[in-house]
């Protein structure tokens, strides 16, 4: 089964900076939460700075994707994927 691209993110619903978690609604009505914590665990570059600036609770839907006010962005099929992989786990 093919995985659809070109999903957009419609709101970020809620936040939790401890454990780098969003909890986002696309445009398709999916509503989950997503675990950003591999990336924000040994951050680099963008993320570092984000955490560094104290802005991981200052994210917002840009153009369909989750991004910050420093230039990190996420792609929201990647982020998807991770919801839907993220689900089917939990269901097994």
């Amino acid at each position: 089964m093919k995985k659809k691209l070109g999903n957009k993110i419609e709101k970020v619903l809620a936040i939790n900076s401890e454990n780098f978690r969003v909890k986002l609604r696309f445009v398709d009505r999916v509503v989950g939460e997503v675990d950003l914590f591999s990336t924000f665990e040994h951050p680099k570059d963008l993320a570092a700075e984000v955490l560094r600036g104290q802005l991981f609770a200052k994210c917002f839907v840009e153009s369909g994707g989750l991004a910050w006010p420093n230039g990190l962005e996420f792609c929201p099929d990647a982020l998807k994927m991770k919801l839907v992989t993220k689900k089917k786990s939990k269901a097994v």
